[in-house]
């Protein structure tokens, strides 16, 4: 019955879409241009609680401060990550052969550019023929902005619950079910910031108990950019990214996506930091100053991390044997992690430019205040000590012609070493090439990394990524990519060396910037531990993964924006039946012209065999907060977003969420048990601008 219902909701969907006659205009919605690019850009992420705010708050910098296409630098336009490297170039060079741009319909013009892509950029530039030359004053014409978010799952899970009578001691949420979050930032046209971040996590006491000073999380920063000689001084918390990630690289990176001209990463050196992650980013002082055509990085920073400290001394030495990264602390077991290893970490980086070409050396070491008491497991048999780690790379990138090519290689020190080199090619003004290789050995290991792999991280892995970009007619784009990868020692839940294959293939139809139609296919191969209940053998067999997704965004007027989607998965494993799920969406965006709101709602429906055939769907939801939930097994999801502004200085959202799961009676286990059959949740956000 279920899939009747998923085909009637599509038929009804791509009906109503192609009933209209679509005009050809440019105006678009900044937020759900934002959610569309985040969504393609973590597209192959599986991981729900993925950090993406340094990339969210560059677009909506950008999008409450556009760029002037007239007077841009390739590294300014370089901040907007959907463009690729020549699409950057292709919009300087038009501004400096043909003269400062008169209209944004002159984008149309601009080599490498559809509809698709002048849709995304749109939000984020403007026209003028007014340059700014005069420097303004550090700390004068500043603007405050300031959010205020609450939380709540709407059913009570057993952690919220009295405990048993039979047993007055069992473990309970310390806090109520209320997240909390405000963040703060004062911001001047001349380089000046200074912001913090205060966050509580449902179940964390707030203002009592392990968090007498209020929230569970805080952060700060403040940040001087381009004085003089300074290029970036950041105080307080900071993000440290440099060459392409192999020797360090503290903000998060998002791994292959649909786009295989997103391959070289595009490093910001020293940066603010004001993400509410508690344990990827730095905590202390970095600067970056300009000497002619060098430019030097250094920082250092200490801050205290979640561990499980041993109770005893071993020779002498504290230990710790594992490293919580959630960031909760709501359980007497969570708090006593709570902020116990001191972890050190400095470094720097020297690069220097002459013509088209770009190198640099990086260095980081890393220290902590205990020794990791690893488990013995034969996967980690190579992995170098975590404590007085040292890693040394060199990196650079090389523009020749209508290329471009770029590498880093590195190693750490008395252990392994990595290398990972790559070139983006312009075949033809329509057809572009990406190549990006890797190396990694077995015991080469850096603590923040952010470089190209397969794995979680560039150790034990080789391999080689092709990918391709076509425009091959008006309105069409195609792009994919095959990576071929390899392991030469065991991995986590691989009980041998393994290989695999990943294949990506897409098609986009864009024929007004009202309408577009992707079509995405994808398969996955590599290999696994299986495990057959009663049997202690866990054999390694190989098993493919795919998914098939079409979608329509389609805006029958300039108040309703529409879009439908259909996604299929095949999971197969060898000696095991195959497993199948599908997921049906539409939403829709109500924005009435003679009011200051936004509607957006969806209702999705599916249905997959096991957690094996899952399917990631990103959702909208407030400024600053993200959701990429899993559909499984079998129900419903809907979800209602509304934004109302009141003048130009208070933003109001309120969202609400459910999924119905047809077939359980019981959500998850220990204290996140629900008893039911739905899981709900509320948010409301306020947002002052002054």
């Amino acid at each position: 019955m279920i899939y009747k219902r998923l085909i009637i909701l599509v038929i009804f969907a791509l009906a109503l879409g192609t009933s209209f006659v679509l005009g050809q205009d440019f105006e678009v919605d900044p937020q759900s241009i934002i959610a569309d690019i985040i969504e393609n850009i973590v597209a192959n992420s599986e991981d729900e609680s993925i950090d993406v705010d340094a990339l969210a708050e560059d677009l909506i910098y950008y999008s409450e401060n556009p760029i002037n296409l007239n007077s841009t630098t390739a590294e300014e336009l370089g901040r907007l990550l959907f463009l690729s490297d020549f699409q950057v170039r292709a919009l300087l060079d038009y501004v400096k052969d043909h003269g400062a741009m008169q209209t944004i319909y002159e984008l149309q013009l601009v080599v490498g550019f559809d509809f698709s892509d002048i849709r995304n950029l749109v939000p984020f530039i403007t026209i003028s023929s007014e340059i700014e030359t005069t420097r303004r004053p550090l700390f004068q014409y500043g603007k405050h902005d300031m959010f205020v978010r609450a939380r709540s799952l709407i059913e009570t899970q057993q952690g919220y619950t009295p405990a048993p009578i039979d047993n007055p001691t069992a473990t309970r949420y310390a806090g109520n079910k209320l997240g909390l979050y405000t963040r703060y930032t004062y911001s001047t046209r001349g380089g000046f910031q200074f912001g913090f971040v205060g966050e509580k996590d449902p179940g964390e006491e707030f203002f009592r108990g392990s968090n007498p000073y209020g929230f569970d999380h805080y952060s700060a920063h403040m940040q001087i950019t381009n004085v003089g000689r300074v290029k970036s001084l950041v105080v307080g918390d900071f993000n440290a990214d440099f060459g392409q990630g192999l020797t360090l690289w503290t903000s998060a990176s998002f791994g292959k996506s649909p786009d295989p001209m997103g391959v070289r990463k595009r490093s910001r050196g020293i940066y603010r930091y004001s993400s509410t992650n508690e344990n990827e980013f730095l905590r202390g002082a970095g600067a970056t100053v300009t000497l002619g055509r060098f430019e030097v990085s250094a920082f250092g920073s200490y801050k205290k991390i979640d561990a499980n400290i041993t109770d005893s001394l071993i020779d002498g030495n504290y230990y710790f044997t594992s490293r919580p990264t959630s960031g909760l602390h709501r359980t007497p077991n969570e708090i006593s992690n709570k902020k116990t290893l001191g972890e050190f970490v400095a470094g720097g980086n020297v690069n220097f430019s002459v013509g088209n070409l770009k190198a640099g050396v990086t260095g980081s070491l890393v220290n902590l205040d205990a020794a990791y008491d690893a488990p013995n497991q034969p996967y980690r048999y190579f992995e170098p000590p975590l404590q007085n780690r040292a890693n040394l790379g060199f990196d650079y990138t090389y523009g020749l012609g209508n290329h471009l090519i770029f590498g880093e290689a590195a190693t750490t020190l008395g252990h392994g070493s990595g290398i990972v080199s790559g070139a983006l090619l312009r075949l033809h003004s329509l057809l572009t090439m990406s190549v990006i290789g890797r190396y990694y050995e077995k015991d080469y290991s850096t603590y923040y990394t952010g470089a190209f792999a397969d794995g979680s991280s560039p150790a034990n892995e080789s391999g080689v990524l092709v990918g391709l970009r076509f425009l091959p007619y008006r309105h069409w784009q195609m792009a994919g990519y095959v990576d071929a990868f390899q392991s030469d020692w065991l991995r986590f839940g691989i009980n041998a060396p393994s290989r695999g294959r990943d294949y990506l293939l897409e098609t986009t139809y864009s024929p007004r910037s009202r309408l577009s139609f992707m079509l995405r296919y994808r398969l996955k191969q590599k290999d696994k531990n299986q495990v057959v209940d009663d049997e202690p053998t866990r054999w390694v067999v190989p098993y493919t993964q795919q998914a098939l997704r079409f979608h329509l965004a389609y805006n029958p007027t300039r108040e309703i924006h529409l879009k439908s989607r259909i996604e299929f998965s095949w999971y197969d494993e060898e000696n095991l039946p195959q497993e199948s799920g599908i997921m049906v969406y539409q939403d829709i965006s109500y924005r009435p012209r003679q009011l200051p709101l936004t509607l957006t709602a969806r209702f999705a429906v599916f249905e997959t065999d096991s957690w094996n055939t899952r399917i990631y769907a990103y959702e909208n939801d407030v400024l600053y907060y993200f959701s990429i939930p899993a559909y499984y097994s079998r129900g419903s999801r809907v979800f209602l977003l509304a934004k109302y502004s009141i003048g130009r200085s208070v933003d109001i959202w309120f969202r609400v969420a459910q999924t119905f799961f047809a077939d359980q009676d019981v959500l998850g286990t220990g204290l996140d048990r629900i008893d039911g059959s739905t899981r709900s949740d509320a948010r409301i956000q306020l947002r002052f601008k002054f």
